[in-house]
């Protein structure tokens, strides 16, 4: 791939990814309010005059007798109101108050490595393997492969260092634990 190319290929993305930026900023912050929209109303069509003509008669309709009201029911007995019974008086007793018991604990800590990511042996590994590979052959490509491979080795490595480091991170140390009698 020439150089070209790549440039035009980056080149090609940035523009499209700002586009589509653009695009989304201007469709999300369109609201009805913010957006000018002339609401066109019908014309009201022309009535012509008509000619004078009384209107036929309408039939009237016979009114009906009403219908007999039902016999009242008769009401329901309501039941009496009673008072609500008074509430016993207690002597009020404490709960009863659990025995705590206190004893001595280990905990071992360990503390997590500074790079706990191995930035420093990735970026480190990038670096000689992106030269070794332009000493292996002068093109982008060696170059390029040399950085990912460099990067993948130096990354393990520093990963192998800190777990062989571990034991040097890790202390124990005793701890007064308190809680309720049968618990621990």
């Amino acid at each position: 791939m020439s150089r070209s190319m790549l440039v035009g290929v980056v080149a090609g993305i940035g523009v499209a990814t700002a586009g589509g930026v653009a695009g989304f900023a201007l469709l999300g912050k369109s609201t009805p309010s913010e957006q000018n929209v002339a609401m066109v109303q019908p014309e009201p069509a022309p009535v012509a005059a008509a000619p004078a003509v009384a209107p036929a008669p309408v039939p009237q309709p016979v009114a009906a007798a009403p219908a007999p009201k039902p016999a009242p029911r008769p009401a329901a007995p309501r039941p009496v109101a009673r008072p609500a019974p008074e509430p016993v008086q207690t002597a009020a007793v404490p709960p009863p108050v659990p025995a705590e018991e206190c004893w001595d604990e280990e905990v071992t800590v360990t503390e997590d490595p500074k790079d706990q990511h191995a930035i420093a042996g990735t970026a480190l590994g990038a670096v000689v393997g992106g030269k070794l590979g332009n000493e292996v052959n002068d093109s982008d490509l060696s170059t390029a492969a040399g950085a990912a491979a460099g990067a993948f080795i130096g990354r393990r490595l520093q990963r192998r260092m800190q777990e062989n480091r571990e034991e040097q991170r890790t202390t124990t140390t005793t701890v007064r634990r308190c809680g309720p009698a049968g618990v621990r």
